[in-house]
C-alpha cells in the first residue's frame, strides 16, 4: 500500500491527525514550516489557527510521520517546468522527487495544486474530504497561481466537480489581483452586482454573496460566516435594495429564534411585537439609521419581525424573509419557515453553526439544510471566512477559541 503524501491544506483538513494511522504519511518541510506561519497569522481565521495548532502537536505526537526536506533538487525541478518558485509548487516537487523511490499517492484540497500535480508531475492526487454530509459545503472554491497556469486549469477544467451556483474565485499571482464567477450549470459567468454606491462587497467572498442576493432565480440563499463578517449587514441591505430600490418584492420579514423553541418570549414585559423586538437589534445595526430606521421601515409596513413559533399558518408573498442567527434554528423550525413562502418570495439565511447556543457541531441544521440543497438551481451558499469588523474584533473572535 503507498504512503500518503499530505500539502498543508490537506493536513489542516484532518479533524485529528492522531486518529489516523500515521505510518504511512509522509510531509514536506514546507508545510511544517506554513503549519507554524499560521499558528499567528493576522491574516487567517480562527478555525484555520485553530486546525494549524491542533496538527503541529498531533505531528509531535507520531514520531512516525517522515518530513521530506526540500533541497535544490526541487527548485531545479519547477524552474525545467518553467513553474513559479512557491511554497505549494515546493511542496509538489518534493513530493514528485519522493515519488521516484517510494509508491505515493499525493492528497490536496487546494484545485491548482492538485491540477499541476497530476498534470505537470504524472501524480495520483486525491483529496482527504469525504462525501460525508457533516462536511459544511461553502459554497466556493479557490485558485491560486500565475496567468499561465490558471489558463491551463481552465481549459481543462472537469465540470462535474461543480455545483449549480458553486463560485470560482481565481487569484493570479502576476498581477495580484482576483476574479470571481459562478457556475450556473454548464459554464462560468461574471457576478452580477448592485452598483457600488448602493453597496459594495469588501473582498471576494462579499461579492460573491451579494451576486447571490441579487440573483431573481435564487430564492434560498445562506450567507454564513464568523463574527464580524457582514453576513447580516450584506443580508438586510440587498433586502432593501430588492425591495425599495428594484421593487422585486414588498416587503421584509425579519425571522430570528429567541430561546427554546420561541414559546419562551412570554414571560417578557410588553407586547408581542415589543418582545419580538427585543431581539432584532442586528438588524437595526445593519440599517445607516439604526433603530429609528428600523421602527421607520415597519411603521411603513416595509418590515415586519417575527419568531418562529407565531408563524405558523402564515403565507408570505412578495416577501424577502432574513433569518438572523439562522444556526439556532432546529430542522423544525428551518421547514416551518421555509415553507411560508409564497409567490414572488425568497428567503436569506444568515448565521454561523460555530455561534449556536445549540447544536456548535457540522451536524448542526444550518449545515445540514446546505448540504441538502447543494446543487438546486434556486438555491446558493457563500462562507464569508474573514472578520471585516474591525481589528480588535478579530482578536475577540479568536479568543477562548478549543
Amino acid at each position: 500500500m503507498g504512503r500518503r503524501f499530505l500539502d498543508t491544506c490537506s493536513l489542516l483538513e484532518l479533524a485529528n491527525l492522531s486518529d489516523i494511522n500515521t505510518a504511512d504519511i509522509c510531509l514536506s518541510s514546507v508545510t511544517l514550516q506554513e503549519l507554524e506561519n499560521i499558528k499567528t497569522s493576522a491574516n487567517k481565521d480562527s478555525e484555520t489557527k485553530y486546525r494549524a495548532r491542533v496538527a503541529v502537536r498531533a505531528l509531535k505526537d507520531n514520531p512516525n510521520v517522515e518530513i521530506i526536506v526540500v533541497n535544490r533538487d526541487d527548485y531545479q525541478c519547477l524552474e525545467d517546468k518553467e513553474l513559479e518558485i512557491t511554497n505549494d509548487n515546493l511542496i509538489i516537487a518534493s513530493a514528485y522527487r519522493y515519488s521516484q523511490e517510494h509508491n505515493i499517492t499525493f492528497y490536496t484540497e487546494d484545485l491548482l495544486c492538485g491540477f499541476i500535480a497530476k498534470n505537470y508531475f504524472g501524480l495520483e492526487v486525491q483529496s482527504v474530504k469525504t462525501d460525508d454530509k457533516s462536511d459544511m459545503y461553502k459554497g466556493y472554491k479557490v485558485i491560486h497561481g500565475n496567468t499561465d497556469v490558471i489558463n491551463k486549469y481552465m481549459d481543462n477544467i472537469n465540470f462535474d466537480d461543480w455545483s449549480v451556483n458553486e463560485y470560482l474565485i481565481i487569484e493570479n499571482t502576476d498581477d495580484d489581483t482576483s476574479k470571481e464567477m459562478r457556475f450556473d450549470g454548464e459554464k462560468f459567468v461574471n457576478l452580477k452586482l448592485p452598483p457600488s454606491k448602493f453597496i459594495k462587497g469588501k473582498n471576494s467572498l462579499q461579492r460573491c454573496a451579494l451576486d447571490i442576493l441579487m440573483n431573481p432565480e435564487i430564492t434560498v440563499a445562506a450567507v454564513l460566516g464568523g463574527y464580524g463578517s457582514g453576513k447580516t449587514f450584506l443580508a438586510m441591505q440587498m433586502a432593501l435594495y430588492n425591495v425599495q430600490e428594484k421593487g422585486n418584492q414588498s416587503k421584509i420579514l425579519g425571522v430570528r429564534e429567541t430561546l427554546g423553541e420561541g414559546q419562551s418570549i412570554g414571560y417578557l414585559p410588553g407586547t408581542k411585537d415589543e418582545k419580538v423586538g427585543n431581539f432584532f437589534a442586528p438588524l437595526a445595526q445593519s440599517l445607516n439609521g439604526g433603530e429609528f430606521e428600523l421602527e421607520k421601515l415597519k411603521m411603513s409596513g416595509v418590515l415586519e419581525v417575527n419568531v418562529p413559533y407565531y408563524m405558523k399558518g402564515t403565507t408570505y408573498n412578495n416577501t424577502v424573509i432574513i433569518c438572523d442567527e439562522a444556526e439556532d434554528l432546529s430542522e423544525s423550525q428551518i421547514r416551518l419557515i421555509g415553507t411560508r413562502l409564497g409567490e414572488n418570495s425568497k428567503i436569506y439565511f444568515a448565521g454561523d453553526y460555530k455561534q449556536s447556543i445549540v447544536n456548535k457541531s457540522q451536524n448542526n441544521p444550518l449545515v445540514k439544510m446546505c448540504n441538502e440543497f447543494k446543487g438546486k438551481h434556486n438555491f446558493a451558499c457563500i462562507y464569508l471566512g474573514e472578520d471585516v469588523r474591525s481589528e480588535t474584533s478579530k482578536m475577540f473572535a479568536e479568543l477562548f477559541e478549543i
